[in-house]
């Protein structure tokens, strides 16, 4: 796996969408070239027009990527199921021709082509190609999958330890084949677990020699008990072989994007990589803010009148709602958002959280929901400084204490400033009970412990699919 952007993203994922990204330009620059669509022979073309040619390729490629990837066709386990593969390139290819005659229309320099300089009134040619090249990408997709499932490929690594935390790991691995993992077995003691579905290897002092002679390019400690049981001498031989020496927890955090907080050692959390927040990183992070807060607030305006207007013609009360959250280091504020359920949502009930049905949204306030646009008002706190754009979901006083006393680190998730979308809000749903808070604070202590304008960057590119596609929202 590879670190880019604070994910890690598996090898084969990365050689996919490289070799689609190729396949999409090469089909777009020679395509316009052709005897049929060209207006102009290739070979007539000067360098300039050349490279004015693979840069306008590269932005077609590049825009029917991002139609491929919200539609999920780069997760694995999404796009190898065959019969859904067509509906999918399907949508991906009506999203990148819509988006490709907006943007024709409106910037029509963006796209220049050695063979066809000149797209007025000819943007069907480069739909026609585009329409090719999309059927060139389900058989080459069926061809991608065909071969690592064939002959596996796959990176070889060994698992000490037979308890439930080697268990989980394997089950892991095994049910994420893109990661490009595979576990050749497990030292320790003999375990007769039908869920281990990986032979064993031998007790853990036999660990150094048989990890060399299978190739192992790493040995993950997965072991429930280390006091006595960790072959120091085995795992420092197998390190200076060359193979990489990781715990389960490491490993589990790169397949997930998230904290394994079942397993999880104060130790790991105070010596492992990461929780850095450098001046350089927490003032861009607030510039982007501060700029990107304003002009949604401009440009937003006319739109938030509109929303007042429904809220106060619909149903009595206050427009903005206003209440208490939790901000940077436990200081409260108030946050901001239009109101979405009736005035007296919670005067018998208390705080409660909401749920899937919950009858105190009104009709208006379920659109806001599904589109995000009861927290278009947060952009003052954005701004002010209280919130940021990306960051944990500030949360009321009243659950924070309560989950304080109820989940380990839940605290730590105060040493940032709440935001108003982030890593957990985008990777898992609304939160309703503690099992469900528990779960996004993974998720926001790997943001909190990788934090950096580019992943910030990421979650934002990744929070405009869940707006479109209207997940998560209650």
């Amino acid at each position: 796996m590879i670190r880019l952007f604070q994910q890690f993203i598996p090898k084969r994922k990365l050689l996919l969408i490289a070799s689609e990204g190729f396949l999409l330009m090469t089909a777009v620059f020679f395509g316009t070239s052709l005897p049929f669509f060209a207006t102009q022979p290739l070979g007539d073309a000067d360098l300039t027009a050349i490279l004015e040619g693979l840069l306008s390729a590269f932005t077609v490629a590049a825009l029917c990527q991002v139609a491929l990837s919200y539609n999920d066709l780069y997760d694995w386990r999404v796009s190898q199921n065959r019969s859904d593969l067509p509906t999918r390139l399907l949508h991906a290819s009506g999203f990148s021709f819509i988006a490709l005659a907006v943007l024709v229309f409106f910037f029509p320099a963006l796209f220049r082509f050695p063979g066809l300089p000149d797209l007025s009134g000819q943007t069907w040619k480069l739909v026609v190609i585009l329409m090719a090249a999309f059927v060139g990408l389900y058989y080459w997709r069926l061809g991608f999958h065909w071969f690592f499932f064939k002959w596996g490929a796959g990176e070889p690594i060994v698992i000490l330890g037979s308890g439930r935390h080697a268990r989980g790991l394997i089950k892991e691995i095994q049910d994420h084949p893109e990661t490009g993992f595979e576990v050749a077995g497990y030292f320790g003691p003999r375990s007769d677990d039908p869920d281990l579905h990986v032979p064993w290897l031998g007790p853990a002092g036999e660990l150094r020699q048989k990890a060399i002679d299978l190739r192992a390019s790493r040995v993950i400690v997965a072991l429930e008990d280390r006091r006595g049981a960790i072959p120091v001498d085995g795992l420092l031989s197998c390190r200076l072989a060359g193979m990489r020496v990781e715990e389960h927890t490491a490993l589990l955090e790169k397949l997930h994007g998230k904290l394994d907080l079942d397993s999880i050692r104060p130790s790991y959390l105070i010596f492992s990589e990461g929780f850095r927040k450098s001046r350089l990183v927490l003032t861009a992070k607030r510039t982007a803010d501060v700029l990107m807060s304003l002009t949604g607030l401009v440009v937003g305006a006319p739109v938030m009148v509109l929303v007042a207007l429904a809220i106060r013609l619909e149903s009595r009360g206050p427009i903005l709602f206003r209440q208490r959250r939790v901000g940077l280091d436990g200081r409260e504020f108030t946050c901001l958002k239009f109101r979405s359920m009736r005035h007296d949502a919670e005067d018998s009930s208390g705080p409660v959280w909401a749920g899937k049905t919950d009858d105190r949204v009104t009709r208006v306030g379920r659109v806001l929901r599904a589109t995000r646009l009861d927290e278009w008002p947060q952009f003052w706190n954005i701004l002010i400084g209280e919130m940021s754009f990306v960051g944990p979901r500030p949360e009321r006083p009243f659950f924070v204490e309560r989950l304080r006393s109820e989940i380990p680190y839940y605290a730590e998730r105060l040493s940032v400033r709440p935001g108003l979308t982030g890593w957990a809000q985008i990777n898992f749903p609304y939160g309703a009970s503690i099992e469900d808070q528990r779960e996004k604070l993974a998720y926001d202590l790997y943001y909190i412990k990788n934090i950096s304008l580019l992943f910030d960057l990421t979650i934002m590119f990744k929070t405009v699919r869940v707006i479109l596609f209207q997940e998560g929202a209650r």
